[in-house]
């Protein structure tokens, strides 16, 4: 019989165990340095690592998705719809968040970081407009948009190469083969980035508990926890309600369909 492979989500969780263990360990042993010197690195690389397939995956995905649609049309009425739907769902969400937040804050299960708000500083740009912003958002540089990996950027790159492909006709087929070639190479890089994520959560986890102690995982569960209930509401209330009137589908083939994802 066949011995069935531990799942990357329970590596993670067991980890994140390890990693807090650890970290408590050291703590006590005084030995915080340890993890700051030679495990925090780790899990920086595993962060870079991240920032670094996150550009190519999204360019090379959305223009191949643009691509396999194959009329411009459709595209454009596909992505309208789409744009209204995240516009709509992420204020929602806001709500959400924000309404959740207030609650766990006035029940004092969240810290007080009036020490810490006034060791840190933080100067907000000012807000130029919504023309100045509009205008932000077409690159003049696409070498510049990768590099800085701004994604609205990188996005409106993605759309307009996408189309250009299609406008093309049957010389841009070698450039859309190109692209979906490119395309399933960084989603194997990205899978193999991902298999790191034990090694990396560990890593992170670690040199924050050993060097905070025990009190920092009370303030760790507050966070996750209200992180996890908006999850729960966003979940059940809007995707339900959207799958349902949108989609015709129903809510529970839904959520048994998008379980391993």
């Amino acid at each position: 019989m066949e011995k069935k492979k531990m799942g990357l989500p329970m590596q993670i969780f067991l980890a994140l165990i390890l990693g807090i263990v650890v970290g408590l360990v050291l703590y006590f042993a005084g030995a915080a340095e340890f993890t700051t010197s030679y495990l925090k690195p780790f899990g920086d690389i595993f962060v870079n690592l991240l920032k670094f397939i996150v550009v190519p995956v999204v360019l090379f995905s959305m223009i191949d998705g643009i691509i396999s649609m194959g009329d411009m049309k459709k595209v454009g009425s596909v992505g309208w719809k789409t744009v209204a739907y995240f516009m709509v769902t992420t204020a929602i969400a806001c709500v959400i968040g924000l309404v959740l937040a207030t609650l766990f804050n006035n029940a004092g299960l969240f810290p007080n970081l009036a020490e810490a708000a006034q060791s840190a500083e933080y100067e907000a740009k000012e807000y130029a407009g919504f023309m100045s912003t509009l205008v932000s958002i077409f690159p003049t540089n696409m070498w510049k948009s990768f590099t800085e990996a701004n994604m609205l950027q990188v996005i409106v790159i993605a759309l307009f190469l996408g189309f250009g492909v299609l406008l093309a006709g049957e010389k841009g087929l070698v450039a859309a083969q190109i692209i979906d070639s490119f395309n399933e190479v960084f989603m194997k890089v990205m899978d193999l980035i991902i298999r790191l994520s034990p090694i990396g959560v560990a890593c992170l986890i670690c040199p924050v508990v050993a060097e905070n102690g025990p009190k920092i995982l009370r303030d760790l569960v507050a966070v996750l926890a209200v992180a996890y209930v908006g999850y729960l509401v966003h979940a059940l209330l809007v995707y339900s309600s959207t799958v349902k009137v949108l989609g015709g589908l129903s809510p529970i083939a839904f959520f048994k369909g998008m379980a391993p994802a």
